[in-house]
């Protein structure tokens, strides 16, 4: 699990570096060294979906640590890690990144705002489950699972092709 935390680590910080497209072939990403430094769309897309999975697997350890019993801390950790993902997502769907192998749905643009205010129900509900977790008591931390991914399957359902 710690190297899928750190993988996701890393995934999430570029997610949060991600910034506005010059054009559909290279996007600005504001890196800590060099801002200078482009990724190509197909890249942003790849890095998504590599995150993408990595929040997958954090949920089924997550929804694992609560089923089996023992400490919660490893779902407070990778709720944490999801409420991170959750606030950079965003920033990993820049203009121009709707191209095919993507699985967005072109209302992820049109509708900003309404796809921000997912992302954002997605990481209140993830910290909520951290600090529900935290307090380990697992029946509230079943019930907080159970919210975040109601928040993860209402944006997938709205702004994801299936």
């Amino acid at each position: 699990m710690k190297t899928q935390l750190n993988a996701a680590g890393s995934a999430l910080l570029l997610g949060g570096c991600v910034a506005n497209f010059g054009d559909t072939n290279t996007a600005p990403v504001a890196s800590p060294r060099d801002d200078s430094v482009r990724m190509s769309a197909p890249d942003v897309v790849q890095a998504r979906r590599a995150t993408y999975f990595l929040s997958t697997q954090a949920v089924g350890q997550i929804k694992a640590g609560i089923n089996e019993g023992g400490d919660l801390r490893r779902t407070v950790s990778g709720a944490k890690m999801l409420a991170g993902w959750a606030k950079a997502l965003p920033a990993m769907f820049p203009e121009g990144t709707n191209i095919d192998g993507s699985r967005a749905l072109d209302n992820v643009w049109s509708d900003r705002a309404g796809f921000e205010a997912r992302a954002d129900d997605y990481r209140q509900a993830a910290e909520d489950l951290a600090q529900i977790a935290a307090s380990g008591d697992r029946a509230a931390a079943d019930a907080a699972f159970k919210k975040m991914a109601g928040t993860c399957h209402a944006c997938h359902t709205q702004y994801r092709e299936e």
